[in-house]
């Protein structure tokens, strides 16, 4: 798990996309939109990173978001606040300002992947 986050945040501060994983073909754009943009150098499908500065999980953040998928699209299009870790969000800011300008079929697409869908 460690070595898994070392590559991804190596991959991402080098502005690199982390190496390409098996993905399942209904899955594959968003789990290789979470993969190019980086976000497993912050966010992990079980482990919640906060502890060490980093993101709350997939797990954590689909369940925050249960019955209110349409407001996880919206936040990652940059049209709202987080719903989850409020108080990191200002380290995301930039994060999101580039996902903003995914079209809304990856923005879905990255959402469904993030949500376990």
């Amino acid at each position: 798990m460690k070595t898994n986050l070392l590559v991804f945040l190596i991959a991402f501060l080098a502005g690199a996309a982390p190496p390409p994983t098996a993905a399942s073909e209904e899955g594959e754009i968003g789990v290789q939109l979470f993969q190019q943009r980086g976000c497993g150098a912050c966010h992990d499908r079980t482990m919640d990173q906060t502890r060490y500065r980093l993101g709350p999980s997939l797990e954590q953040i689909a369940e925050a978001y249960k019955g209110h998928e349409a407001d996880l699209e919206l936040f990652l299009k940059g049209g709202c606040e987080p719903i989850v870790d409020e108080a990191r969000f200002e380290i995301m800011h930039g994060e999101i300002v580039k996902i903003k300008g995914l079209s809304d079929s990856q923005i879905r697409d990255l959402r469904r992947y993030i949500c376990g869908e």
